[in-house]
């Protein structure tokens, strides 16, 4: 499952980063751009969006690493799965 998600070499944080950026005082729509021109480069360019988005001051200067890295991690994406494997295989 894993090696899946990282196939999208981060894209699938790009919502989290847009709320992050909203969250930190940046309009909806700048937000969206930013992140939005951001995932497509990665897309076209295969790259990873964590590092495109670290290598940004701007959004740097409203994102701390420690919170950017917190957003790109799986972690609270599978913290039940297991609740959910023991529930749907009863």
């Amino acid at each position: 499952m894993i090696e899946n998600l990282n196939l999208t070499k981060g894209l699938i944080f790009s919502q989290e980063v847009m709320l992050e950026l909203t969250k930190a005082g940046l309009s909806r729509e700048k937000s969206y751009k930013m992140v939005q021109s951001y995932a497509k480069k990665c897309f076209t360019e295969n790259l990873n969006l964590i590092d495109v988005i670290s290598s940004d001051k701007f959004i740097m200067s409203k994102i701390s690493p420690k919170k950017l890295k917190s957003i790109f991690n799986y972690s609270k994406h599978f913290k039940n799965v297991n609740f959910i494997f023991r529930r749907v295989f009863k």
